[in-house]
């Protein structure tokens, strides 16, 4: 059986979709979370435990305030004795843009929030004092796609940002072994969150059904996904790193 407890993890886009979904789970299963999200107010309405969880309004790609954030947020992990236990980050945005109209603006904009704010989070959380140092319990997540892994039309942008996130994690799983860090990776396929809900006008009509009929056991739901960020928090994982879990109902077995 997994669970979480006296362990913190923290949880990036954590006021809706994965993210909130991850933390739903992880107080279920007896955690304590540290949630961050631009969006304070949904955060704060949609936090599953306030009674233990630590909530912060931040926006990830200031790099400064995440760091500050963090730090402070240290302090309460357990009273200040170790630090985290865990990192998972959900947050990011979505492009549908083929490449003879994208803007480098949109490019690098999405390349900061879904690659470069994770790689800062890496890098804050694997300082001492930010996480523990219990042979192979502090784990990494990261939020890849399908899309990282195959190609699909007016997607560059987005592709580029979760094909890095692959490589990320495969370098900082060898570079944080030492640090008794595991790293590993989810490429999700469709599932229905708002950022799906939020890209479907952009299509005609017929877009969802010839969605769902990619993967063989049609649409997923954020929960699904949450489920095997946990696993790969959890000590059942504890000799699993560098790792790509993708999560798709076969869309890529195909």
């Amino acid at each position: 059986m997994i669970s979480f407890e006296g362990k913190t993890v923290v949880v990036t886009g954590a006021a809706s979709g994965i993210g909130k979904a991850t933390a739903e789970l992880l107080n279920r299963l007896d955690g304590r979370c540290v949630l961050l999200d631009i969006n304070g107010g949904e955060l704060k309405k949609n936090n599953p435990a306030p009674e233990k969880n630590i909530v912060y309004s931040v926006d990830l790609t200031n790099f400064d305030e995440t760091h500050e954030i963090l730090m402070r947020a240290a302090s309460e992990f357990d009273g200040g004795r170790g630090g985290g236990d865990g990192l998972v980050h959900c947050a990011g945005i979505p492009s549908i843009v083929p490449l003879r109209v994208l803007k480098f603006d949109e490019y690098e904009r999405v390349q900061r929030i879904n690659t470069q704010a994770g790689l800062n989070l890496a890098k804050i959380f694997s300082k001492n004092g930010m996480h523990r140092r219990d042979a192979g319990t502090t784990s990494i997540v990261f939020i890849s796609s399908v899309y990282g892994l195959v190609g699909s039309v007016a997607n560059v942008a987005y592709a580029v940002s979760k094909a890095a996130i692959i490589g990320m994690t495969k370098a900082l799983a060898i570079e944080f072994a030492s640090k008794k860090i595991r790293v590993n990776c989810v490429a999700p396929g469709f599932v229905k969150t708002n950022m799906g809900n939020a890209v479907e006008p952009l299509f005609d009509d017929q877009h969802s059904d010839r969605v769902k009929a990619m993967h063989p056991l049609g649409y997923g739901e954020a929960s699904d996904i949450a489920n095997g960020i946990a696993f790969l928090l959890s000590d059942a994982a504890k000799w699993i790193t560098g790792t790509v879990l993708p999560i798709d109902g076969g869309f890529t077995a195909q």
